[in-house]
């Protein structure tokens, strides 16, 4: 794995993301970027009088938010120490321009392999399990993002639930997993649910060329029979198993969007505390 990023608008779980970045990046020995982004507000001439004057609200505006930046950086630096995590190095970015744009452009420039985001900002929507601004980025982007909730506490992940179809396609997303988890020494359960409407014997097939796949692999597959939703039974595993990072594919926009709304999630007791990784189906 390259660089990772994070962006952050240097509140509470902002930061609380950034210590989790941090210490995949200490683990992965990988450079950490920390983008903060900014926008101005449309201001009419009515309001503002000429267009020289104008122009002065702008640069009062980007100077303020920098300001605002440079008092908070350090704050950073002081967390990791504090954390001990300060071994790897730490890049601060200050842009122009919405989350997406901005985290889009760090992508491309400095070869970006994982987004790390919190799952609220500054404004602290409380019913909003999952805030615009990481879903906009999960929709348009195409890189795995790490969402931290609000309440989750950065400790070393030892088990992975990853939950798969045994679709081709998904083998890419668990070869990204396992190497993550060789890194700290974590055991993936791969996870399918199915119901009484399912084929064994195809079950059965797809999961034994897996294995042979994988073979060597700290994993193990385990089959759920579905109890009430897909949600409510791998909730009820993680719970049970102690799950400390949950893998998904962002494949099905109606298992994504339950998962991910506040109405559903609410209900699941692992939103809480425990970070969901999100992969893009290739």
């Amino acid at each position: 794995m390259k660089n990772i990023l994070v962006p952050t608008d240097f509140s509470e779980n902002a930061n609380n993301a950034f210590l989790h970045a941090l210490k995949i990046a200490n683990q992965l020995d990988t450079q950490l970027y920390v983008l903060y982004c900014y926008q101005t507000p449309v201001v009419s001439f009515s309001h503002a009088g000429q267009p020289t004057l104008v122009d002065e609200v702008y640069k009062e505006i980007e100077l303020s938010k920098f300001d605002f930046y440079k008092k908070q950086t350090p704050k950073l630096h002081q967390l990791a120490e504090e954390n001990n995590l300060n071994h790897s190095k730490v890049i601060f970015l200050f842009e122009y321009g919405t989350v997406v744009q901005a985290v889009i452009k760090t992508i491309e420039s400095e070869q970006i392999k994982l987004i790390v985001m919190g799952t609220l900002g500054a404004s602290g929507l409380q019913k909003q399990i999952v805030g615009t601004n990481t879903v906009n980025v999960i929709k348009n982007t195409r890189v795995p993002v790490l969402v931290i909730p609000t309440q989750a506490s950065f400790t070393t992940i030892k088990k992975v639930a990853f939950t798969t179809l045994f679709r081709e396609k998904d083998k890419a997303a668990l070869q990204e997993i396992l190497q993550l988890a060789s890194y700290v020494d974590a055991h993936v359960h791969v996870l399918h649910v199915f119901d009484t409407q399912s084929s064994t014997a195809d079950i059965l097939q797809y999961s034994e060329q897996w294995r042979k796949s994988f073979d060597g692999n700290n994993l193990d597959f385990v089959f759920l029979e579905k109890e009430g939703s897909v949600e409510d039974t791998i909730d009820t595993f993680m719970q049970d198993n102690n799950i400390d990072l949950l893998a998904v594919i962002k494949r099905n926009r109606n298992f994504f969007d339950r998962i991910m709304s506040s109405s559903f999630s609410n209900n699941l007791a692992f939103h809480a505390t425990t970070p969901v990784l999100v992969f893009h189906e290739e």
